[in-house]
């Protein structure tokens, strides 16, 4: 290249400029700074245009670091010299030195940074055509590996933030790109890099941010998991700066835009990531009301797992989601009310995500699927979910008891009582519902409750029945528990007739016996079936009898069960037939063990007036010869003396001093009938044992 080719440069300015000494190139710098000065005087633009030409592109492309330092003095200080002049050459200088800062020469990126930020200074507002550039440079210095070029780079950064916020023409919306593009990077410096200009341009509210948060927010969380330590403190402190000026002006916050966000990040494994979406989740939906209904289903997906949280790293997790529950619930509550009182309009537009339209499908989807988890505090809040689905939306809920069914009954093999009980309670909701009738129009109605008329009443008897003869174990420990459930939420003279009625057509004998052996101790204590013994005990009107035989049948699985049945309802002299017929019988270690718990039961205050029975009158004479007999079936065990010293302790008949049965006033029942019904069903017990040996 000749000594032309620098022109307007002369030679000893260009050795200068392109010497290894600083010093040197300082002054060749101040050279060109007057130079310049000269030319925009007279207002020569060719030669300016040259001399930027000739340092950015003829200089600047050399292989020689000292040449491209020379070149980036010379930018640096054609700048300086035109002032604010430069504004009309902003391109032409930023472009080759921006191209330098990817240099792989630490000592000529640090000089680009320099040379950049010397012209960025004088320019400011006009380099912001050229931002993307810039900010894109800005970043890939941010992960520079040379403590120098660093720490020019922080130097350069902080004046290009400057800048941006101090000039009302920014473009916010070609930034927000920018910035979510480095977010989800791997890399710390590039997240580092992003948060701070994101904390920045917040603390500049004129620029309005803020307005575009539902862009950043999921880049925001996901870099909250970040390794680095500070790099999640960074992200921590401006999202809660974030959550404060939500809370402050939340009626200009787009919250169906970021909540989708959250309820992903509610569920994320690292404790500060769902501690802090959780939280934000809680703030949503106190803050933005009914419009949070439509997203109902994640909204629950994502707290009722937190309620199994126990250890203390976790407690303010679990306590923000059962917040949020109760929230949700309330939010429902306050639809229905609405919807009672003609307000259902101002509350319900259209499918996206307006406010107040809860997708009921896509609830009770998560509702039976969190039926499935290992947490039963999670399963409890479930199921007490659907239920109050169905005591806030009867008529809706009614077009789910398909889909609830199922999971429903599968929780009545849980392991703890609390969600066996609200089971229970939801299978007794499925009964009272109808999905086969009409929608409600009228706010005011109810769905048919008659449970003789609902089409899962007598299916869930049905599945109940399955459900205890496939699992033994089930029978064993949990079936009374369950049944005395369902006496609880539904009639339990109702429940108890319908039992026996599915029960007698049972094939499986020896399951049906030992479940009538159950239901008869159900019968003969439980609290829950009080009322059912008294109306036994009196046997007075002929809905009574109907029950007594309906039970009869059933009981006949069991003779020791039908005996206390019998004694239970004053029918002593049939009691004592009953008992002759048990020399017939095989009389087994069960068998014996059953009449050794009903004697438990004679000496008990349940049987308080059957012992007094014992003093007077006809009745006396009938209720001994029954006890006899079972006396004289028991070997000599415990419950052998105990009867027979109850049986010496008793006087000799006397004229009737109590009122008499009211058996003989009931000439419609057929206690002959009944006899060989119930020997018809234990020569069928009979053959099932035998049967049953064969294949042994």
């Amino acid at each position: 290249m000749t000594e032309r080719d620098y022109a307007p440069l002369s030679p000893a300015c260009v050795r200068g400029l392109c010497d290894k000494i600083y010093e040197k190139r300082k002054f060749a710098g101040v050279e060109i700074e007057k130079m310049v000065k000269d030319f925009s005087d007279t207002n020569n633009t060719n030669q300016i245009k040259r001399l930027i030409r000739v340092l950015g592109q003829d200089l600047i492309s050399s292989t020689n670091p000292n040449v491209k330092n020379g070149a980036l003095m010379g930018l640096s200080s054609v700048a300086v010299g035109l002032g604010k002049g430069c504004e009309s050459y902003v391109g032409e200088l930023t472009h080759p030195i921006v191209a330098c800062l990817g240099e792989s020469e630490a000592r000529v990126r640090y000089s680009a940074a320099e040379a950049l930020y010397n012209v960025l200074k004088i320019v400011r507002a006009a380099a912001l055509p050229y931002f993307t550039l810039i900010f894109d440079a800005l970043a890939r210095l941010a992960a520079d590996s040379e403590p120098q070029v660093k720490q020019g780079a922080e130097l350069l950064d902080r004046l290009v933030k400057d800048i941006v916020t101090e000039s009302a023409s920014f473009d916010l919306a070609a930034f927000v790109p920018l910035v979510r593009e480095r977010m989800y990077t791997r890399s710390a410096s590039a997240r580092q890099f992003a948060v701070s200009w994101i904390c920045a341009l917040d603390a500049a509210p004129a620029l309005g941010l803020r307005k575009y948060l539902p862009d950043l927010l999921d880049g925001l969380f996901t870099i909250l998991d970040d390794p680095n330590p500070e790099i999640r403190r960074m992200c921590e402190v401006q999202l809660n700066e974030f959550l404060r000026s939500i809370r402050k002006e939340h009626s200009q916050v787009d919250f169906q835009a970021m909540i989708n966000s959250l309820i992903t990040h509610a569920q994320s494994s690292e404790e500060l990531l769902q501690l802090t979406a959780i939280t934000w989740m809680r703030e949503f939906v106190e803050l933005s009301g009914a419009r949070m209904l439509p997203f109902a289903s994640g909204i629950l997906t994502a707290v009722l797992p937190p309620l199994a949280y126990a250890d203390d790293p976790r407690k303010k997790i679990r306590e923000i989601a059962a917040t949020v529950n109760l929230q949700m619930q309330r939010l429902v509550e306050s639809e229905s009310e609405a919807t009672k009182t003609d307000l259902k309009e101002k509350m319900e537009e259209d499918v996206e995500g307006q406010p107040g339209k809860l997708n009921l499908v896509s609830v009770v989807d998560v509702l039976t699927q969190m039926l499935l988890h290992n947490s039963v505090h999670t399963k409890i809040a479930a199921l007490d979910w659907i239920l109050h689905l169905y005591d806030k939306m009867p008529a809706e809920m009614s077009r789910e008891t398909e889909r609830v069914f199922n999971p429903a009954l599968g929780a009545l093999t849980d392991s703890s009582h609390e969600v066996v009980r609200r089971a229970i309670a939801l299978l007794a909701e499925t009964c009272s519902c109808d999905p086969t009738a009409p929608p409600v129009t009228d706010a005011t109605q109810t769905p048919a409750s008659n449970l003789e008329s609902s089409p899962y009443y007598h299916k869930f008897l049905k599945a109940l029945l399955r459900l205890l003869s496939t699992d033994e174990s089930l029978l064993e420990e949990r079936g009374s528990f369950i049944i005395r459930q369902l006496c609880v939420v539904l009639p339990a003279e109702a429940v108890l007739a319908a039992l026996a009625g599915a029960l007698a057509a049972e094939r499986e004998l020896r399951f049906a016996a030992r479940l009538v052996d159950v239901l008869s101790a159900i019968l003969l204590t439980a609290p829950e079936l009080h009322a059912t013994r008294r109306r036994l005990r009196s046997f007075a009107d002929t809905s009574t009898h109907a029950l007594f035989q309906s039970l009869y049948r059933c009981w006949a699985h069991s003779g020791v069960a039908l005996v206390a049945l019998c004694l239970l309802t004053h029918n002593y002299r049939h009691c004592t037939q009953l008992i002759a017929t048990f020399g017939d019988l095989e009389i087994t270690v069960e068998f014996l063990t059953e009449i050794d718990k009903l004697v438990q039961l004679i000496e008990s205050p349940i049987f308080a007036y059957l012992r007094l029975e014992l003093l007077s009158g006809e009745q006396s004479t009938e209720l001994r010869g029954a006890l006899y007999g079972l006396l004289m079936i028991l070997p000599q065990t415990t419950a052998f003396h105990a009867l027979r010293h109850r049986l010496q302790a008793a006087p000799p008949p006397l004229p009737a001093l109590l009122p008499p049965s009211t058996q003989h006033t009931v000439p419609v029942i057929d206690f002959e009938e009944l006899l060989a019904h119930f020997q018809r069903v234990q020569s069928a017990h009979r053959a099932y044992r035998l049967a049953d040996r064969r294949y042994l």
